[in-house]
Parts: structure tokens; C-alpha cells; sequence
């Protein structure tokens, strides 16, 4: 299977962990209330990296011009579907638009908590 699969994968269950962990963390707080926003937020962000995975495996087996076009057309999308989302929170009742916010940046919480281990560990490998 090729490596950038592997990663994809990879992160996402880090990003189903990460979620996992907070909907539980806002179950035993007492906030059940949030965990529809949450699960919308992170589900969204789930989406979000496949579809900008697939855009940058595409953009990179086509000629430049193309590819930036293609890219900036990727981008429109992907920032329409979190706009959908962020509007479908707001019009849903039971569904907490925080909530759904904070889950939107369970991918950068998890690619921030990724490059953490990644310099802890090159710290430890010098020593």
C-alpha cells in the first residue's frame, strides 16, 4: 500500500481517537449536550482531510497550471462543505454550534500533536 495512505489512514484514527476522548470527556463534565456538535465538528474534519488528500495525490500527477487550478478549485469546495456544516449546526436544534466548531479543528489539534511527538522524540534520538 503506498506510504501517504498509510499516514492517511494513520491520522485518521488519531482523529477518531482525539474525538472519542473528548466526547467522553464532555460526557462525565456533564456536557452530553455537546456531543452532537462535537461528532458533527468532527466528522466534518474527517471529510475535510480526504477530500484535501485526494486533491493533492490528483494536483500531483497533472502539469503545473493545471494543477493550481484544480487546487483552487479544491479549496472553494472544501471551504463550501465547512460553511454547509457550520450552517447546519446553526439551523439544527440539539446541535451546539461551538461544539461543532471545536470538532472542525480536530484535525489541526491532531497535526499540532503529531509534530509535538515528532520533535520530542528528535530531542531523545541526539541524547
Amino acid at each position: 500500500m503506498q506510504e501517504y495512505v498509510v499516514e492517511i489512514k494513520k491520522t485518521i484514527m488519531q482523529m477518531m481517537i482525539w474525538g472519542s476522548l473528548i466526547c467522553a470527556a464532555a460526557y462525565f463534565t456533564g456536557y452530553s449536550g455537546k456531543i452532537a456538535g462535537l461528532m458533527i465538528g468532527i466528522f466534518t474534519s474527517v471529510i475535510y482531510l480526504l477530500l484535501m488528500s485526494y486533491r493533492v495525490k490528483r494536483s500531483s500527477e497533472m502539469p503545473v497550471k493545471r494543477a493550481i487550478l484544480y487546487t483552487q478549485i479544491g479549496w472553494l469546495i472544501r471551504l463550501g462543505f465547512i460553511i454547509a456544516m457550520l450552517l447546519m449546526s446553526i439551523k439544527l436544534p440539539g446541535i451546539d454550534f461551538q461544539s461543532a466548531v471545536l470538532g472542525l479543528f480536530t484535525l489541526q489539534i491532531v497535526l499540532f500533536l503529531q509534530a509535538v511527538v515528532l520533535v520530542t522524540k528528535s530531542f531523545f534520538v541526539r541524547s
